[in-house]
């Protein structure tokens, strides 16, 4: 007999699955998808704000030089030897702000919708008394080690899971 025929008592159908078992299927295809949503999206909104903060890696370099040279760090975008906060913009950021040494990014533009307007904070930490040392960076919400003072202020509004572990380096 072929699954097409009907069945008689003697024979059983071949035709599949229950309502019941597809349910279930269905079920847990739902609850994995449940787990592994949000967890792609929280990676992708980290790998963005990654590259944000790949636009700043040139600008800690010359906050680093003039901090080397005056032992003091610059107020602003244009004391840095940067373009002014609104010309220094990229795919995931609307503008980058230099204010007393600290660097404010505001991500925006082709960011994720959760990460528009937020603001992620790098400050420089120096070795108290010891200004020849080098330079540290604080990113986000992380406070100076003992014997460090950060200096500048943190503005920063992006959430602590977003900010990827690798920020201050």
């Amino acid at each position: 007999m072929n699954c097409f025929e009907k069945p008689n008592k003697n024979t059983t159908c071949c035709l599949g699955f229950t309502l019941i078992e597809l349910m279930i299927v269905v079920a847990i295809v739902a609850i994995l998808a449940t787990i592994t949503i949000p967890s792609n999206l929280i990676s992708r909104q980290r790998s963005e704000v990654t590259e944000a903060l790949h636009m700043t890696d040139n600008i800690r370099q010359h906050i680093t030089d003039y901090y080397r040279s005056s032992l003091s760090f610059p107020a602003d975008n244009n004391e840095a030897g940067e373009p002014e906060p609104d010309l220094l913009i990229g795919n995931r950021v609307t503008r980058i702000e230099i204010e007393n040494g600290a660097i404010h990014i505001t991500l925006g533009n082709k960011a994720n919708k959760p990460l528009q307007g937020k603001i992620l904070s790098l400050r420089p930490a120096v070795v108290t008394g010891s200004p020849s040392s080098p330079i540290s960076w604080l990113c986000g919400q992380d406070k100076p080690v003992t014997g460090m003072s950060a200096v500048g202020t943190n503005r920063t509004t992006l959430a602590d899971a977003m900010v990827p572990p690798s920020c201050g380096s």
